[in-house]
C-alpha cells in the first residue's frame, strides 16, 4: 500500500541533508533484528512463566536480561548520534564501470563502532576513534552517461549486541560526471572510423605530421592517402604513412565520425579523445554545439569528456 503524498513528503524532507551533515535523533531510526525479535519472544515467555510459576529468582533474570536488551538499543542509537560528514564526492567514471566515492567521517566526540556505509551496491564498516577523522571509499554502479546523482547513503550499526538495528538513511547533495561508455580505439586504425577532411588529412585528423613513407594501397585508405607519384610509376597503387607520433594536432569532428549509430558515435569520440590523451598528442573537439580548441592535457581531456558525456540522449 502506497504511503499518503505529505508522509512520503515528510521522510524525504528528513532524508536530504546538506554538508556538512551531522546525524541527530530526527534522522535516526530503531528497530529490533531478527535476532532481537526471537530474544523478545524469548523474555516475553519466560515473564509468562515466572508469573505461573510466582519465582521470583526467573522474575529478577527476566529484568536483568530485559535491562541488557534495552541498554543494547541506547547504545546502538548512541553509536550513531552525533556522527558528522563533512564532504563527499563522487569521482568521474565511464560508463559501465564503478564510479568511486569518497565520503568523509568526523567522530563527533565519541568512540564509533561496526558502522556500516552503504550507497548504491557498494558496501563497507568504520570504527572511528573519539576526535577521529576518517575517508571512507566506496563503488558506485553507472549504467549510462552525463550527470550522476549519489542517491541514498545510508548509515547502519547493530552494535553491540545485534539485537537492534540502528541506521540513518541520508540523500546528500553530491553528483558525479559518467563518461561514455569506455570503447578502446587503436591509434593505428584511426582512419577506420574518420572520413576524409577537406584539408586532405586524415580524416578529422590534421595532416600536420611528416611523411613517414610509402606502403601498399589498403581499401579502407581515402584517396587523400594515396601517393599519386608513386603510384604513377605503374607499379601499383601507394599509400603515403606517417611516423606514428609525429603527428601533434588532431581535431575530432562529430560529422566525420563513421558510426551507424547515435551512441556509437559518442563513444568512438570518446575512445579517440582518450587514446590522443594517452599518446601525448594535441587534440581538439567537434560538436554540433560545442567546438573545443586543440589542447593536451588532464583538464583539457576531462572537459572533451565531459562535453561528449552531457549531450543530449538520441532524439
Amino acid at each position: 500500500m502506497a504511503l499518503p503524498r505529505f508522509i512520503r513528503n515528510l521522510i524525504l524532507a528528513r532524508q536530504r541533508a546538506a554538508l556538512p551533515a551531522r546525524l541527530t535523533r530526527k534522522r535516526i531510526f530503531i528497530l529490533p533484528t531478527r535476532a532481537g525479535a526471537v530474544f523478545g519472544v524469548f523474555l516475553l515467555a519466560m515473564l509468562l512463566a515466572a508469573i505461573n510459576y510466582t519465582n521470583n529468582l526467573a522474575f529478577l533474570l527476566t529484568f536483568i536480561l530485559g535491562s541488557v536488551a534495552v541498554v543494547s538499543a541506547i547504545h546502538a542509537y548512541a553509536n550513531l548520534a552525533g556522527l558528522e560528514i563533512e564532504h563527499g564526492r563522487l569521482l568521474p567514471a565511464s560508463c559501465g564501470e564503478e564510479a568511486r566515492l569518497q565520503l568523509f567521517f568526523r567522530s563527533g566526540g565519541r568512540e564509533r563502532r561496526r558502522v556500516s556505509v552503504r550507497a548504491g551496491d557498494g558496501t563497507a564498516e568504520m570504527s572511528l576513534a573519539a576526535g577521529e577523522g576518517r575517508e571512507l571509499d566506496l563503488g558506485v554502479p553507472t549504467f549510462r552517461r552525463g550527470l550522476l546523482p549519489l542517491g541514498k547513503v545510508v548509515l547502519a550499526t547493530r552494535y553491540p549486541l545485534g539485537l537492534f538495528r540502528a541506521w540513518s538513511p541520508l540523500i546528500l547533495p553530491v553528483t558525479g560526471l559518467v563518461y561514455p561508455r569506455r570503447l578502446p580505439v587503436d591509434a593505428l586504425d584511426w582512419h577506420l572510423m574518420l572520413g576524409t577532411g577537406e584539408d586532405g588529412g586524415l580524416g578529422a585528423v590534421s595532416s600536420s605530421g611528416e611523411f613517414g613513407g610509402i606502403r601498399p594501397y589498403r581499401p579502407e585508405d581515402g584517396p587523400s592517402r594515396i601517393s599519386w607519384k608513386a603510384s604513377a610509376r605503374g607499379a601499383g597503387l601507394f599509400s603515403k604513412e606517417y611516423r606514428a607520433g609525429v603527428a601533434r594536432t588532431l581535431v575530432f569532428d562529430w560529422n566525420e565520425v563513421r558510426a551507424s549509430e547515435y551512441e556509437e558515435r559518442i563513444s568512438l569520440l570518446a575512445g579517440l579523445v582518450r587514446e590522443a590523451e594517452r599518446t601525448g598528442l594535441s587534440y581538439g573537439l567537434r560538436l554540433p554545439s560545442l567546438s573545443i580548441e586543440p589542447a593536451s592535457g588532464a583538464a583539457h581531456a576531462h572537459r572533451c569528456l565531459e562535453a561528449l558525456a552531457l549531450l543530449p540522449e538520441a532524439p
